[in-house]
């Protein structure tokens, strides 16, 4: 889906290349032949499958990407980024990238002497809002890539989103930090509504393509 002229993971792919990275991996799903086709020539990105797509929440796709995530960012599909910068470097502190906000309207994240404490997936008061970009070192992404691997293997709830396993479930194994990022710097895109505030473009769709 392109916004404003550009396709929306682009501007994910072009912040990660900005940056240095050039390893990276795409966890398709729906319409998964459209993403081969369109990067088929880039040596850079490869495409992984996620056969359980309609199965399940995220985690589905974050097991199929479990081997890749130590030393990784791990970013959702529904961000445009507009500063490349937020994607430097190496981190060496895992964590995710947050705005603080006097009211958080979803993914509230309360910190104390810079570790994320706790998070309510409702928003909260006085809370950094938590955006789709984490960041792994090598030693918590091998853990998280083992907790996600349990959690589809035995426990087979696959019903949460991954993040609930370092932000709720075992908070205490990690030492989470947060990259703070400005208002500007990223926008998600959960409705049509919001594409549309963006895009204006896409007021001229029908009300039967809208709901597809």
């Amino acid at each position: 889906m392109s916004v404003n002229g550009t396709r929306l993971i682009d501007t994910q792919i072009n912040a990660l290349k900005h940056n240095g990275i050039h390893e990276i991996y795409i966890v398709s799903g729906y319409k998964k032949e459209q993403f081969h086709e369109a990067y088929e020539d880039d040596p850079d990105i490869t495409v992984l499958e996620n056969p359980y797509y309609l199965q399940g929440n995220n985690i589905t796709s974050l097991y199929m990407a479990r081997e890749h995530l130590p030393g990784a960012f791990v970013l959702e599909g529904d961000l445009r980024i507009m500063n490349e910068d937020i994607l430097y470097g190496r981190t060496e502190k895992s964590g995710y990238c947050a705005t603080w906000m006097q009211e958080a309207p979803e993914w509230a994240l309360k910190v104390e002497n810079g570790r994320i404490r706790s998070c309510n997936i409702g928003g909260g008061t006085d809370a950094y809002r938590l955006w789709g970009i984490s960041m792994w070192t090598e030693e918590d992404g091998l853990k998280l890539s083992e907790l996600v691997r349990r959690q589809f293997e035995d426990s087979r709830d696959w019903s949460l989103y991954w993040d609930q396993l370092a932000l709720s479930l075992y908070i205490d194994q990690f030492d989470l930090g947060i990259r703070e990022v400005g208002t500007g710097d990223i926008t998600e895109i959960d409705s049509f509504d919001e594409l549309t505030g963006i895009d204006p473009s896409y007021k001229n769709y029908h009300q039967e393509e809208k709901i597809r």
